[in-house]
């Protein structure tokens, strides 16, 4: 969700700005049902289908997941973990020591270890990386393959689709490699192999789809963060 002010998601210095823009773009597409009008696999079309059929009748939902950015040149592996609500256009993301808040009105995002938050105007998003159009954003713009089904850890089947962008000159990534349970269609795992060298996977611990989930969540309440320096960049 490139938000603006490149969301603080990485402490370490090295991650910035490559490897943080790198991780957010992974945290959308990890839960977007990526489906293209031109596609040459009828079964990852299937596949992706259901996906997409299944997103678009969310209200609301939210996910428990982890992360993973390797970099060979960089020597990095950096493993963190997360949890995304969304309802409706709202959202809240919480990963590491940041939170990011869309109230749909002012885009928040606090970071814990400076005790600051920056605001910034929802409209000046990339659209392309809005968790609250995740699931609809990619309807086109892609191809897929079907790869294979196989048990997870726990035994469930899943079934795993590889994604090409049809204009792979606009993205940073040249392959998505999107695995989804067989049973429900529920997002499972992402991993996004991008043109520098850099992967990054993402694994959905926990998935609901349409939970209750109270307003109170999707804003900022500074009285709950004493003494929060308040960075207002709209």
């Amino acid at each position: 969700m490139i938000f603006l002010v490149a969301w603080p998601l990485a402490t370490t210095p090295e991650l910035r700005p490559t490897m943080k823009n790198a991780l957010i773009l992974a945290t959308a597409l990890l839960f977007a049902p990526i489906v293209t009008r031109a596609q040459d696999d009828p079964k990852s079309k299937a596949i992706v289908d259901r996906l997409m059929a299944q997103a678009k009748g969310w209200t609301s939902f939210e996910a428990d997941f982890t992360s993973r950015l390797q970099s060979t040149k960089d020597k990095l592996d950096v493993k963190q973990e997360g949890n995304m609500k969304v309802k409706g256009k709202r959202f809240r993301l919480v990963l590491d020591k940041n939170t990011i808040i869309n109230d749909g009105k002012v885009l928040h995002t606090y970071s814990k270890e400076t005790n600051e938050v920056t605001l910034n105007d929802p409209a000046e998003m990339d659209q392309d990386l809005d968790p609250s159009t995740m699931f609809t954003q990619y309807e086109k713009g892609f191809k897929s393959q079907f790869v294979e089904e196989k048990a997870d850890a726990s035994g469930a089947m899943t079934q795993v689709v590889k994604l090409f962008p049809i204009d792979p000159a606009k993205k940073p990534f040249h392959t998505v490699l999107l695995t989804v349970e067989k049973a429900k269609g529920d997002p499972r795992s992402v991993q996004v192999l991008y043109k520098d060298g850099n992967v990054v996977t993402y694994t959905v611990k926990k998935f609901t789809a349409n939970p209750d989930l109270p307003d109170a969540l999707f804003t900022f309440d500074k009285s709950k963060y004493p003494g929060v320096e308040v960075n207002d960049l709209r």
